[in-house]
């Protein structure tokens, strides 16, 4: 089969699709990444407060300190809260890991057709070269060919 420019152009339109493809994928990593680094923040700050909380917990049971029952049930009630929040932004994080996760995948599968079809108009375009070329040493023999006859030669 004969390479053919609409194949290179057909290529080219392809070429550039995966490029935009490509580049599309790229901004939704970079928007991933930098959701999973915010949600990171919000899970370390959130662990950093249910720390303290315990911290507090901890100091007043260390010191012996007694607690009337309401008290106590309020400081218990700041621990579950604290608790259920940091489960909160953990699967928050595990989220956003997730969605990064794939868009790197999209990202990595848009780099390799975006390879594919650069190798292929690569290819074709140096088909299409090399059989200019032969077209032209034809056209040169042929040329030739016929001043040779027309001398006599």
């Amino acid at each position: 089969m004969q390479p053919d420019p609409r194949t290179l152009h057909q290529l080219q339109a392809a070429r550039r699709l995966r490029v935009m493809q490509r580049e599309k994928a790229d901004r939704l990593h970079e928007r991933s990444r930098e959701a999973l680094r915010q949600a990171q923040e919000r899970f370390d700050l959130e662990q950093a407060d249910y720390h303290e909380i315990l911290e507090r917990l901890g100091q007043h049971a260390r010191a012996g300190a007694r607690f009337d029952p309401a008290q106590h049930e309020q400081r218990l009630l700041a621990q579950q809260a604290a608790h259920a929040r940091i489960e909160a932004r953990r699967r928050d994080l595990v989220e956003a890991q997730t969605v990064q996760q794939q868009a790197l995948a999209e990202l990595l599968k848009c780099k390799v057709n975006q390879d594919v079809a650069d190798k292929a108009c690569q290819r074709i375009a140096e088909a299409l070269r090399q059989v200019r070329e032969h077209r032209e040493s034809i056209d040169v023999f042929d040329s030739q060919q016929a001043r040779r006859a027309a001398h006599g030669l």
